[in-house]
């Protein structure tokens, strides 16, 4: 099955105009939130935000990526069983596609596009901060297991990527086939595509962290709305 690859080119492009102080100091320190209100540390661990959905978010996002309702210290709540970690173990409520020693392929209960899957590695992974450079295969496998599942009657582009800090407490790949519902899983701070990732592993052995002021963000943006354009010109029958 011949596939649509959209790549997202990492060069030079003006910083943000404006970045508000609350949201510079959220990104500064990725995997605990201070709350003021609350006076009291939260670590992205141990606590989400969950909204009226029901999804889980990570503290470091003011928005519901599926419903869009925005979110502040009172949506935080602790998280008792990962869903992720659940599905794991055959007992979640995600529907499964593949199973297998190594892989396991979800729909997600949340989609942001016309199809959502996850691809979780059934390895002990926390998040993309824990993966280096022998995981490499391991990524590529993920990937393709994903397009597999997808089961595509025509080649269509297909946005790949890692969130970060994540929804869940279990490394996982999304593979959102659009037209998007809803963009701000997309948003650069949060997420990394799949050839980025892959070429920081190549290239130094670690996922770094996107930096507060980033020049890839416009690059970004320009790869998930060109998915979204030709979605648009491409409506399905």
């Amino acid at each position: 099955m011949r596939h649509m690859t959209f790549c997202c080119a990492n060069q030079r492009h003006g910083a943000p105009a404006r970045l508000t102080l609350r949201f510079c100091q959220h990104l500064q320190v990725r995997w605990h939130l201070h709350s003021a209100g609350l006076q009291k540390f939260f670590a992205n661990k141990t606590h989400k935000k969950y909204c009226g959905c029901g999804k889980p978010s990570a503290l470091l996002l003011d928005r519901c990526s599926f419903c869009g309702e925005q979110l502040g210290d009172e949506h935080i709540a602790p998280l008792k069983r990962d869903p992720l970690h659940q599905a794991l173990l055959a007992s979640g409520d995600f529907q499964e596609l593949h199973r297998s020693f190594h892989l396991l392929v979800l729909e997600h209960r949340f989609p942001v596009g016309k199809r959502h899957l996850l691809v979780l590695p059934k390895g002990t992974f926390y998040d993309l901060r824990q993966l280096r450079k022998r995981d490499a295969p391991l990524l590529e496998k993920m990937y393709q297991k994903g397009l597999e599942c997808l089961q595509q009657a025509e080649p269509s582009p297909v946005a790949c990527g890692f969130s970060y800090p994540a929804d869940y407490n279990h490394l996982y790949l999304h593979l959102v086939e659009p037209p998007f519902k809803r963009l701000e899983l997309f948003q650069r701070h949060v997420f990394y595509p799949l050839p980025e990732v892959q070429m920081e592993l190549r290239r130094k052995g670690i996922v770094r962290p996107h930096p507060i002021l980033d020049d890839g963000e416009e690059a970004q943006n320009k790869w998930i709305m060109s998915m979204q354009s030709w979605a648009q010109m491409h409506p399905a029958e």
